[in-house]
């Protein structure tokens, strides 16, 4: 999965420990609304690949919270400070790095896609069209 995502142009990983402790449909209702937030900001289309990880919390060692992480495309031009702030009064602590494309994908999201095979974890995308667009080319002899 790393290898596959690394063929594409992303601008930010994201995570977004949510304040409260949502529900799996919440914790997927925020992020997609988050996403869509970022489309009104830049007044365009935004892709992403999207891993809801489960880890414990409050409630002890066997109730397990969702909380998301995001490889995004198609945000250049927004300030992460901005969206981090917005972000952070909204749902809760939030992270928005640059995406380093010397470590690849695989460094951001193997641990999450590995925790669907645990049911700890799943995985989607958004607007896979926009994602598809930022395929970056392969260079001739590789």
């Amino acid at each position: 999965m790393g290898e596959f995502l690394s063929r594409f142009h992303w601008d930010w990983f994201v995570t977004i420990t949510f304040r409260d402790e949502p529900t799996d449909y919440g914790a997927w209702r925020r992020t997609y609304a988050w996403l869509r937030s970022l489309e009104k900001s830049s007044k365009r289309l935004v892709g992403a690949y999207i891993a809801i990880e489960y880890h414990r919390w409050r409630g002890g060692p066997n109730f397990m919270v969702p909380h998301s992480h995001l490889l995004v495309t198609g945000v250049a031009g927004l300030k992460r400070t901005v969206v981090w702030e917005r972000t952070f009064k909204r749902y809760g602590r939030t992270r928005i790095l640059p995406y380093d494309r010397q470590k690849g994908a695989s460094y951001y999201v193997a641990k999450y896609v590995a925790k669907e095979v645990f049911e700890r974890g799943e995985w989607d995308f958004w607007r896979p069209e926009v994602i598809q667009a930022a395929q970056i080319p392969l260079r001739s002899g590789i």
